[in-house]
């Protein structure tokens, strides 16, 4: 100003920053929100990433900038991870899976938590109860699909249900690995949830009645028992038996426990995206780069379960505009 001597300046509303000193050149938000969608969801590397742009867009950038842009997508959107954080646990439903991750070389841990509104990722050097302490707390009381890993059984007062898929697999694998005369056992676990299942489908398209329903399940209760009581020969089948008696009372949860879902295939779902970029670039650097995959991977996430855009989410926020996010739904 030449009457006070103050430097003013002005902001467009499409810009991510001041642009001062080496920011005087800057892109923009959208394209931005892409790179980190590209990056955190599609799996692409930072170097497809940057030659994507020079040859789609005429854009040129280096891997560093492409990672700067990422780390800072993921600060500006991490008011609205730490929502996730607070809500996840106030859920009634959560469906939790984990597989292998690597941060600087290290064997760490991706979880996904997904729920009705949300879906949150955390990475840890852990596959303890410890992260489900954090994440959900050792009081939660609700409802969880899962797989046999015993971590999830501390959770004591929560109301569980084994992932039927996984024993499915399981009695197929012995049925091809043993052959049927060898594995009989196998096929009638295989035979019963086939038949559990489709008493739940039986009860949904409305082909059954409440009585009808409760005798159907009562049946399938003993015919559980009898199968628990066998004394298969074969070492798979009988550890396969045990593993079952120890889970007895979380494998048919989903027939009393209504719009529970009998597999946690929406665990499973929600975490291939990052499977994927596992196969790409084995997992993260730096524990940056890993916690910025955490919070766009779960906006990503939760957008999509909200029917929202999540360029324009992630750009609204990039840019410092007041947005619609997902945890305001």
């Amino acid at each position: 100003c030449t009457s006070c001597g103050q430097r003013v300046q002005p902001r467009h509303e499409l810009q991510t920053s001041n642009a001062l000193g080496a920011a005087a050149v800057q892109i923009g938000p959208d394209a931005q929100s892409l790179i980190a969608l590209l990056k955190n969801k599609l799996g692409l590397s930072y170097g497809d990433v940057t030659t994507l742009f020079h040859d789609a867009f005429g854009i040129d950038l280096t891997r560093g900038a492409a990672a700067h842009i990422v780390r800072r997508a993921g600060e500006r959107a991490e008011p609205i991870y730490n929502t996730f954080k607070a809500m996840i646990p106030q859920r009634n439903t959560v469906y939790p899976d984990e597989t292998g991750w690597k941060v600087g070389g290290r064997l760490h841990w991706l979880w996904d938590f997904v729920t009705d509104l949300f879906t949150m990722y955390v990475i840890r050097p852990s596959r303890g109860v410890d992260v489900l302490a954090e994440v959900l707390g050792m009081e939660y009381a609700g409802r969880m699909t899962h797989d046999g890993w015993m971590p999830y059984d501390k959770l004591l007062h929560a109301i569980h249900q084994q992932c039927l898929q996984h024993p499915l697999r399981r009695a197929k694998e012995i049925i091809e690995q043993l052959g049927a005369g060898s594995s009989r056992f196998a096929g009638r676990v295989r035979d019963f949830i086939l038949d559990a299942l489709r008493l739940r489908d039986r009860r949904r398209d409305g082909s059954l009645g409440d009585h009808g329903y409760a005798v159907a399940r009562g049946r399938l209760e003993k015919r559980l028992d009898r199968l628990l009581a066998m004394r298969p020969r074969g070492k798979a089948c009988r550890t396969f038996r045990n593993h079952l008696l120890n889970h007895r009372d979380q494998l048919l949860t989903f027939l009393y426990e209504e719009n529970l879902e009998a597999t946690n295939w929406p665990a499973e779902q929600a975490i291939r995206p990052a499977v994927v970029n596992r196969k790409v670039f084995g997992g993260n650097r730096t524990w940056t780069g890993a916690h910025a995959l955490e919070v766009l991977a779960s906006l990503f996430a939760t957008c999509r379960q909200n029917g929202l855009d999540a360029l324009t989410t992630l750009s609204n926020l990039l840019r410092g505009a007041p947005s619609h996010h997902p945890a305001a739904v």
